[in-house]
């Protein structure tokens, strides 16, 4: 035999989602430590990862093979569950072109979401294809189990004849009893027809060491426990054996490995990196595309100056600046692209679907002004092109367009029918087994109770923006170490999380990403369908698609713009001729408003850093939004302070030098944004715009030589213009201070323009604002907590839910003095369902309200009048318009139910009311009960509601429990500045859990009273130790340190109380007077005996002038303290409580 090595022609990556252990990464590493030249990849069902597996195999000096495995529908048999397989890898570039279309026409063509081919597929696309069979998907063993000894002849003619000596037959060794048996048998087939053989393994895990972790991700996938006894288990074999193992496996069969090395030789074809090539664009007349653009360009710019008022000496400015950036365009050859663009915007805007006025550095470019993409003036507000498209420095443009949010697919589905279905996809994405997650399906897997692993997954650091890997988190955490070390179990789940964190778990559709080609894009890529959406996307992630040489095109959703658009309609009902565009930027009641901090749900500034931010600088100006909005956020932020002192002639403005006076003016001697780094090198240093773009992206990647480089020939230009170098090098280094921090001011002038028009019609029309805003957050809880807070600020009367009142969603009402009201949806109510309460309106709607219970269930149908929706409704007190006791319709929901069936079976009667009688008999007929206490009735609003509706339940307790206690409000805090420590009461409406960069834990709580709600914090310890009474809807009293500082107060929770286990934990001496002989009777029907007693009461009885005390027995006490002050606060009687010592 020669000394060839042997070569894997079948391994799965983490690509074949959830049943492979292996990166690409580390199928690559594996293959270079095992000295083999090359490797396949066969993933299943897919060609996902085959463009990233090239790219890497060629930088790491190995010929990558590329193919995939897929099912063959037409050889499955409808009596058997068996699957069948073959394996295709591509010997050319033919052969990986038909790899392509027979990959994607799996999934395109797919029935039942279950992907798979005809034969008939197979033998259309074979040129340049080796196909090969086995494993345990093999059709020819699935034949011979059943004893289809025909079929196995039938079919290996049929291969045989389309393709010969390209046609394998694959042996694998893995203790895998049907493979075992069919072996010989196999051999002798082989061996009969002329097919060569081939040793494989199916690759799935690195190592023996990683069969468990193998075995627990096949149970993720299966979504099994370990213990099951019928679950399908991985293979301790199918792993990534070294050439002398499979030599060893193989030595009574050697030329199968040798055929392994021969086929290797075959293939020779790996797709690489491609330039990126733009569709074409269908123009006016088949005039050339540079031509249309300068056509379109040029028209456009004559309709912005009849928008506004330019002088000629202004005219001219902005005809140069677009001559030169339209001379760029075409000079680069995008021209297309931007025509492209501006064709889908402008299709948008005439079919009314709200589109962003710009965002990113495309907001500079006076081209894309001229054709109506982005809508700021980049001349007026300092945009620079150069940003955008440098010719020195070559890279694709890149819009991010928004648009609303509900209508952002019709966009879509325009582009897709302009350029053609097979010219248009979406982009593909793939969640993986992040750290959180990986380790509460290990947790289910191997059965440990779903409290403990929720409880220790939550230890684990959670951080979107700079995730933390399992192995990194236990070096950062003292309590994870602990619980590791401690617990066995979790011990095993953790060791096994570290194997598997980051693997692909699913495909999904990327929220934005859509590809537009030149050509049919199975020509060039391997297309998929998703199961959920249905929607036709690459079967290459976003980067490997740009690589692949497509053009990515960004249709973003934006939630802002559809509650802009919202809020416009509302308004058009009393304004029809409102145009958001026309809005003054100046307006002093919004600039007030914004300077007030009162900016929830205004878009970008509604953080409570930023709110503070606010107040501090006061804005007056359009350009001071655009700045606040690049400033906040981490680096930046520190110079917010400065700014607003420099603002507030509070601290001197530097200006570094007199050239730089006007690039700096309006940022008060800071350098906020990106493009003022490259005007500072322009004016200077004498660097073109396009240098300069080149020096800004030099200072942020802060590489050694090239900022060396930078400084030289920055100080040299700068001494040109009469500075010494000192100076020179001092300015240098002060912009490369700031240029670290820039931000781009494109997007922050496209973002503050969407900011400052939130912020207007927030101030001028606050209920169709805050209505369209709830509408748009109608299913979070969270949201709509923190609306209900900003309705009370603003003094707008929030009605309750209401059967006979309300609409779907929450809507505007008028009271009777004609002043507007904001009503509650009822699809709000958590639990009901959108559609179930869309067809209650439509009834009422029609046959008007609903006289009572009776009536409601007569009407509507089983999705609503079902025991879910009839129990959530009535909890909201939405039935208290036709019945007030909550109480007698919750306990009689199942007889309801009952009433609705027997109803619905005599529809087909005139009348289902003939006789009022039969109506006033069901009613009769239902059990009795008494009303809900007001605190059942409170838990149930928090609970389907969110919050508390009729009343708060601190006002069911009395002011002086409170006065006792220590208690402070919020108001008081807020005004005392030298207040530290405070003690607070209320209800947790909201938890929003978070960990730090170092990973500790530590929550943000919402916390409401009677009058407000606001938000504290809790760490560490104190969170871990009271998590038992750290839950929504749970009655607490707080210690808490108060910190002032430039942001505002800052509240953190250092103990943690239960109110009611406060009050019941002291005893009290209750004084009651009374003024009135009939109030003691009262009084005695609350009282009953109780030992110990921790509540005594004394009685004082005023009347006729004279005072009695009546004494009671010491073992006298009332049942609870809610009911006990109600009845106390609705008949006027006084109480005085003093603590018995």
């Amino acid at each position: 035999m020669k000394n060839n090595p042997f070569i894997h022609l079948r391994t799965q990556s983490s690509y074949s989602l959830s049943e492979s252990a292996i990166k690409i990464d580390k199928l690559i590493d594996l293959t270079k430590s095992e000295n083999m030249p090359a490797v396949a990849l066969t993933d299943n069902n897919n060609m996902f990862g085959v463009l990233e597996f090239s790219i890497k195999c060629i930088q790491n000096g190995i010929q990558p093979i590329i193919g995939t495995s897929i099912n063959i529908l037409s050889l499955n048999q409808s009596n058997n569950k068996f699957i069948n397989q073959a394996t295709f890898i591509a010997k050319n570039e033919k052969g990986y072109h038909n790899l392509i279309k027979l990959s994607s026409k799996s999934h395109l063509n797919n029935i039942n979401d279950f992907p798979g081919l005809e034969l008939k597929d197979i033998y259309e696309y074979k040129d340049g294809l080796i196909i090969f069979f086995g494993g345990i998907n093999n059709p020819f063993l699935n034949y011979f189990k059943n004893n289809k000894l025909n079929q196995i002849k039938e079919l290996i003619n049929s291969l045989k004849n389309e393709f010969n000596e390209d046609l394998l037959f694959e042996l694998q060794r893995i203790d895998n009893f049907d493979l075992d048996s069919f072996e010989e048998n196999y051999i002798n087939i082989a061996l009969e027809n002329n097919i060569p053989l081939i040793a494989t393994n199916n690759a799935k895990y690195p190592n023996p060491d990683y069969f468990e972790a193998h075995d627990s991700l096949v149970c993720i996938a299966e979504k099994s426990t370990i213990n099951h006894e019928n679950r399908y288990r991985s293979n301790q074999n199918t792993f990534f054996k070294s050439s002398h193992s499979m030599k060893k496996l193989f030595q009574d069969i050697p030329e199968c490995i040798e055929n392994t090395f021969l086929v290797s030789l075959k293939c020779n074809y790996a797709p690489l990196e491609k330039k990126p090539k733009l569709p074409k664009f269908e123009t006016t007349n088949n005039i050339s595309e540079e031509q249309e653009l300068i056509n379109n360009a040029r028209n456009g710019l004559e309709k912005r100056f009849l928008e506004n008022i330019y002088t000629n000496d202004e005219q001219k400015i902005y005809k140069k600046r677009l001559e030169y950036e339209m001379h760029i365009i075409n000079s680069m050859g995008f021209s297309g692209y931007f025509l492209i663009v501006s064709d889908f915007i402008q299709w948008a805007k005439n079919n009314e679907i709200p589109v962003g006025p710009g965002r990113g550095s495309g907001a500079g470019s006076v081209v894309a002004w001229s054709l109506f993409i982005t809508n700021l003036d980049p001349i007026k507000y300092g945009l620079i092109f150069e940003r955008f498209l440098n010719p020195e420095r070559i890279s694709l443009p890149d819009f991010d367009i928004d648009f609303c949010q509900d209508r952002r697919d019709e966009v879509i589905d325009y582009v897709t029918q302009k350029y053609g279905k097979s010219f248009v996809a979406h982009i593909i994405t793939f969640g993986t087994l992040a750290s959180r997650l990986v380790i509460r399906d290990l947790g289910r897997v191997h059965e440990i109770p779903y409290n403990e692993v929720d409880k220790f997954s939550k230890m684990i650091p959670y951080n979107a923006a700079n995730p933390i890997s399992l192995k990194k988190s236990i070096d950062l955490d003292d309590n994870l170490r602990s619980t590791i070390k401690n617990d066995e179990r979790i011990n095993r789940i953790f060791n096994l999380g570290v194997k598997l964190e980051g693997l692909y778990r699913h495909a999904s559709t990327h929220a934005a990403g859509v590809v537009i080609s030149d050509q049919n894009l199975l020509s060039s890529i391997p297309l998929f369908k998703d199961p959920k959406t249905k929607k036709i996307t690459t079967q290459f992630s976003m980067k490997y698609v740009e690589l692949s040489g497509l053009i990515k095109f960004d249709f973003l959703g934006l939630t802002t713009l559809t509650i802009i658009d919202k809020t416009r309609k509302l308004i058009e009902k009393s304004l029809p001729n409102f145009q958001l565009d026309h809005i003054p930027l100046d307006d002093k009641k919004t600039f007030k408003m914004l300077s007030l901090g009162k900016t929830t749900g205004v878009f970008q500034l509604e953080s409570g850093g930023m709110k503070e931010s606010l107040k501090r600088l006061k804005p007056d100006k359009f350009e001071e939004i655009i700045a606040v909005v690049a400033l906040f956020r981490p680096g930046p932020m520190e110079n917010i302070p400065s700014f607003c002192n420099r603002k507030h002639n509070l601290e001197k403005i530097d200006y570094f030098h007199p050239l730089l006076k006007p690039v700096l003016e309006e940022t008060y001697g800071i350098i906020v944004y990106q493009e003022q780094v490259m005007q500072i090198a322009q004016i200077l240093s004498g660097y073109s715009l396009g240098e300069a773009d080149i020096l800004r992206k030099a200072m942020g990647k802060k590489i050694p030589k090239e900022m060396k480089a930078q400084k030289n020939k920055f100080v040299e230009g700068a001494t040109k213009k009469g500075l010494d170098v000192a100076q020179a090098s001092y300015i240098f280094d002060l912009v490369e201070k700031f240029a670290g921090y820039g931000f781009n001011k494109s997007h922050a002038a496209g973002y503050g323009l969407i900011a400052y028009q939130t912020g207007y019609l927030k101030t001028h029309f606050k209920e169709e604002f805050l209505v369209s805003s709830m509408n748009m957050s109608i299913n979070k809880t969270e949201n709509i907590v923190m609306f209900k807070k900003e309705i009370n600020d603003l003094d707008i009367k929030f009605l309750k839910p209401d059967i006979n009142y309300s609409q779907t969603e929450f809507s505007i009402e008028l009271n009777k003095d004609n002043n507007k009201c904001i009503r509650f949806g009822l699809a709000a109510i958590k639990g009901v369902g959108f559609n179930a309460m869309k067809n209650l309106i439509l009834e009422r709607e029609k046959n008007g309200q609903f006289k009572d219970i009776i009536d409601f269930i007569s009407r509507l149908n089983t999705d609503v009048v079902n025991k879910k929706q009839l129990e959530k409704l009535i909890q909201s007190g939405s039935f208290d318009s036709i019945d007030q006791n909550r109480c007698f319709l919750f306990n009689n929901v199942t007889n309801l139910i009952n009433i609705h069936n027997t109803l619905s079976q005599n529809k087909d009667q005139n009348s289902l009311f003939k006789d009022q009688d039969n109506k006033i008999d069901y009613i009769n007929n239902l059990k009795k009960f008494s009303d809900w206490s007001m605190l059942i009735k409170l838990k149930n609003e928090l609970d389907v509601i969110g919050f508390y509706f009729s009343e708060h339940p601190l006002s069911l307790y009395s002011k002086e429990i409170y006065d006792l206690f220590e208690i402070t409000s919020y108001e008081k805090i807020l005004s005392n500045n030298r207040m530290t420590k405070s003690r607070v009461v209320g209800s947790i409406l909201d938890i929003k859990d978070r960990t730090s960069k170092d990973g500790n834990k530590y929550a943000f709580i919402t916390l409401s009273d009677k009058n407000n709600q606001y938000e504290l914090t809790i760490f560490g310890d104190t969170l871990l130790y009271n998590s038992d009474l750290i839950y929504e809807g749970s009655l607490v009293i707080f210690d808490i340190d108060i910190f002032n500082n430039e942001n505002g107060k800052r509240m953190i929770i250092k103990k943690v109380h239960s109110l009611e286990k406060e009050i019941n934990s002291k005893s009290f001496n209750h004084t009651l007077t009374l003024t009135e002989e009939k109030q003691i009777d009262i009084i005695k029907n609350l009282l009953t005996n109780r030992t110990p007693n921790m509540n005594s009461i004394s009685i004082n009885l005023i009347s006729n002038k004279s005072k009695i005390n009546i004494s009671l027995s010491k073992d006298l006490t009332y049942i609870n303290e809610f009911e006990f002050n109600k009845v106390l606060k609705s008949n006027n009687i006084l109480r005085k409580i003093t603590i018995n010592n």
